[in-house]
């Protein structure tokens, strides 16, 4: 059990640990990725560090360097991991891809994820279903649902039915939401890309079904991909639909997203409440947006033209950062928390504070800073 002797501060200095402090130790304890700022301190299992006997050394290296592959126990303590492995039927161990790999993947493909993903929850839902406070619930969206879209849509649905007597009838929209995550392949594509990226990307999320069931960033995001379904049909109906659904999850989820605005697939509303979204925004694919973010317009007349931003694929907007105007937040960007940007912004490029684009030396400093996964602050 006292297998962790040296805990490693600096690639120059060790601590020898006294070995009855070790043994006492449920779990070795790594110290990594340090900086001038920061020490990172990470618990890690025991078996996935070293099989040595005695005194190893644990560097860096044994510390997880991404978060894009996750795997989940399931009831019967199966494990979902990248795609169907060859073998036995009984034996297949199955995985989920990242959301990159995901985007780039044939819709075949991407359906395969769904029901991976779908297979895993319905596990789940079946030890919750005795619950007496939500198993009813649990029963009707999840393991009388087709897929994992229509369950979605069962969520959504549910969610609709507690203001049934004021805006809408309860069987008619249930129908209607079924039956768009069932036909369009665009809606398909994006509620399992978010899900995907919302298991990649969210330490909280301990299984698909939490999300699918509790995340009110992801039930916005696919209340919006149904509202652009509608608004696309471009009948009065279904504009006045859309509409409706739009004013039901801002007072829902405390989200407002126009029904044109374009969004691409694995969009995360991390927390979610107060995000707004206008109607020409334009979001890409792989985008994590924290709380309170506004993509608005700038207030001066455009006579119709695109008036509200373009954000690039995998970037991070901070928590109550607003970006007004038509401009362009470039590819694999970083919006700092209460940040304000009126102007271009380059691909990759971090701005932080109103409109400061951090200089390479600068930006340089900052990740180091934060190099380390679980920190997220910036050296200005």
């Amino acid at each position: 059990r006292g297998s962790l002797e040296l805990l490693t501060l600096s690639p120059s200095a060790t601590m020898v640990l006294p070995r009855w402090l070790i043994a006492a130790a449920s779990l070795p304890i790594c110290l990594s990725r340090y900086s001038s700022r920061s020490i990172a301190l990470r618990a890690v299992r025991h078996r996935s560090l070293c099989s040595a006997p005695s005194k190893s050394v644990i560097s860096p290296s044994c510390v997880p360097a991404t978060r894009q592959r996750r795997s989940f126990s399931t009831g019967n303590t199966k494990k979902a991991q990248v795609r169907k492995d060859t073998g036995d039927d009984n034996t297949k161990r199955r995985s989920i891809m990242g959301i990159q790999e995901l985007l780039m993947s044939t819709h075949s493909t991407v359906e395969l994820q769904g029901e991976y993903l779908y297979e895993m929850m319905s596990e789940e839902a079946r030890e919750t279903m005795e619950s007496p406070v939500i198993g009813k619930w649990i029963e009707r969206c999840v393991i009388q649902a087709k897929d994992l879209p229509d369950a979605m849509a069962l969520v959504l649905s549910s969610h609709i039915g507690s203001e049934r007597e004021k805006q809408f009838d309860p069987e008619a929209i249930q129908t209607m939401l079924r039956e768009i995550c069932a036909t369009s392949n665009r809606v398909r594509r994006g509620v399992i890309a978010d899900l995907t990226k919302v298991v990649e990307a969210d330490p909280a999320a301990s299984s698909p079904l939490q999300p699918l069931l509790n995340f009110k960033g992801l039930h916005a995001t696919t209340m919006a991909r149904i509202s652009r379904h509608l608004w696309n049909k471009a009948t009065p109906e279904s504009k006045i639909t859309a509409y409706a659904l739009q004013s039901f999850a801002a007072m829902c989820y405390g989200v407002d997203i126009h029904p044109s605005a374009t969004i691409g697939d694995g969009v995360f509303l991390d927390h979610a409440h107060g995000v707004v979204i206008g109607s020409t925004a334009v979001l890409g694919d792989d985008i994590m947006i924290l709380h309170g973010v506004t993509l608005g317009a700038s207030g001066k007349g455009t006579d119709g033209a695109k008036r509200h931003p373009t954000v690039g694929s995998r970037s991070v907007l901070g928590a109550l950062s607003t970006v007004l105007g038509d401009i362009t937040i470039g590819e694999a960007c970083t919006v700092g928390a209460q940040a304000v940007v009126t102007k271009n912004i380059g691909d990759g490029e971090t701005v932080v504070g109103i409109n400061n684009v951090l200089d390479k030396a600068t930006k340089k400093k900052s990740l180091e800073a934060g190099a380390d996964l679980d920190t997220w602050f910036y050296v200005v």
